[in-house]
């Protein structure tokens, strides 16, 4: 593994600086969510959750894909940057305007009245992310990710402690409102100051040209993409209420914290240094192999043990009112590995400039996931579970056999790529059905099941490990524990040098 180039090298330090944020972000994330689902409805999540779907289809539109052209371009201007950064503000200011003035026709489409005046607070986010999206892509160009994550975790604290607060007073779904609104303007000001650009408003007609042309492909496939995303929501929103929206938003949002954590994650690195070696099928191949397996290490285990445990899981986290979704967390946890192997695709592709091939791919994705919800809505949550986990399965096959135009990579690569994640998945399983044995037979309580199962896991993977470490994890796996070890060794003699002055 010597030979490894020097960017993949500079990829996973990327990869392992996110990760370590995106983990403690997680953990809060977590923390913030075991006080809100005690304090408030599934009703309020629902409100909550249904102005959500609106805004993230508006807010696609508003940036029309200057974000990832500014990171993907092989040679960026300062024309392209200001021209980018006007249209954006420019955009931004037109859908806050035409959303806060739509709001009640949003409000009649779900039959939820209160997200009349929810809209229009929220409405307020386009105008943030239009001021700094330009800014935030310089800084993924530019790799800078702990000060990104720094950001992220930051505005997040924000969120917790001001969504938290209000709760307590009474505020219902307002408090989730309004902790989302003060984390943009938290986010907005820590940007622009550690990211500052020419804001003049200038305008370039060719640069534009430029800009859109790829911008363009971008936006017709997040739309469609945010559509695939969304259509669960908007069915469940629409025919079943606010109150099974707030659950299966819940349960949804378990299953996607994972793939935040680990497939967005990688996502967010692969992206910008693929785009370096665009050129290069070769580094292409190097990069998409390591964030395949690091992906597949972390997201097999994880699928198994919420599958086992879900219902452990909701109780100790939201409590007995909550348990209704357990059904769909359990379907939803299946999808994890295809929905973050479908992310490292989406960076390659992404990075070779191949967005309106990608958006095609996102389409029957789409088209998939609306017929999977449309009928599945007949047996409620589950239903709707059932026809996302089949829509997410069917893209990760179409994403993947885009790749593979690419990069000289066959679908043995990928058996091969995922064979490590595949053995400790095994010894999940086993240890899994072992605990579930245990808990019949000793009655064991939630949160005790949960820490023994961790525990076991953890001593049956380190005894396999201490015996044949390549045959339980392989060489990718061995190599990135390489880095870690020469990374902390680093660190430590940084630290002990700057003791010793």
């Amino acid at each position: 593994m010597d030979s490894k180039t020097s960017l993949t090298e500079r990829t996973f330090v990327g990869i392992f600086w996110m990760m370590f944020g995106r983990g403690f972000q997680a953990i809060l994330q977590f923390s913030v969510v075991l006080v809100l689902a005690r304090l408030l409805s599934p009703y309020d999540f629902g409100v909550t959750s249904a102005a959500a779907v609106v805004t993230s289809f508006v807010i696609i539109f508003s940036m029309i894909g200057v974000g990832p052209v500014i990171v993907q371009r092989p040679v960026l201007t300062e024309a392209h940057v200001r021209t980018g950064f006007t249209v954006t503000v420019l955009l931004s200011i037109a859908f806050t305007v035409l959303l806060y003035f739509g709001s009640s026709y949003v409000a009649d489409f779900f039959r939820i009245p209160e997200l009349t005046n929810v809209i229009k607070v929220t409405s307020s986010i386009f105008l943030m992310q239009g001021f700094s999206v330009v800014a935030e892509s310089l800084l993924e160009r530019d790799l800078k990710f702990k000060l990104i994550i720094m950001l992220d975790v930051t505005s997040y604290i924000f969120y917790g402690i001001i969504g938290v607060i209000l709760a307590l007073l009474g505020f219902s779904y307002w408090s989730l409102v309004y902790a989302l609104v003060f984390q943009n303007i938290v986010k907005l000001v820590m940007t622009l100051y550690f990211s500052r650009h020419n804001m003049i408003p200038y305008f370039d007609m060719k640069v534009s040209k430029e800009l859109y042309f790829y911008g363009g492909g971008f936006t017709l496939e997040k739309f469609i993409s945010q559509f695939a995303n969304e259509a669960d929501n908007f069915v469940i929103g629409r025919f079943l209420g606010a109150g099974a929206l707030g659950l299966y938003g819940r349960a949804y949002q378990m299953m996607v914290m994972p793939a935040t954590l680990f497939g967005s994650v990688i996502d967010k690195v692969l992206f910008p240094a693929m785009a370096q070696v665009q050129d290069d099928p070769k580094k292409l191949e190097e990069s998409f192999r390591i964030g395949l397996t690091s992906v597949s290490i972390t997201t097999i285990p994880i699928s198994i043990l919420v599958w086992f445990l879900a219902e452990d899981i909701v109780y100790i986290l939201f409590g007995a009112d909550w348990l209704g979704l357990v059904p769909a967390l359990k379907i939803l946890s299946l999808g994890l590995l295809f929905r973050n192997g479908d992310k490292i695709c989406d960076s390659l592709i992404q990075a070779v400039g191949a967005v309106y091939r990608r958006a095609y791919v996102k389409g029957i994705y789409a088209i998939a996931i609306f017929i999977g919800v449309w009928f599945g809505k007949e047996w409620g949550i589950e239903g709707v579970a059932l026809g996302v986990l089949a829509g997410i399965i069917i893209n990760f096959i179409l994403m993947a056999n885009l790749t593979l135009k690419f990069i000289e990579f066959t679908w043995l690569d990928f058996l091969i790529a995922y064979l490590p994640a595949l053995r400790v998945g095994l010894y999940t399983v086993g240890v899994s059905l072992v605990m579930e044995y245990l808990t019949g037979l000793l009655g064991l309580n939630a949160p005790l099941k949960i820490l023994l199962t961790g525990v076991l896991l953890v001593t049956t993977l380190t005894l396999l490990y201490l015996i044949n470490a390549q045959r339980l994890l392989g060489k990718d796996i061995l190599w990135i524990r390489s880095k870690i070890v020469s990374m902390a060794r680093k660190r430590m003699a940084k630290s002990a040098a700057k003791n010793q002055v």
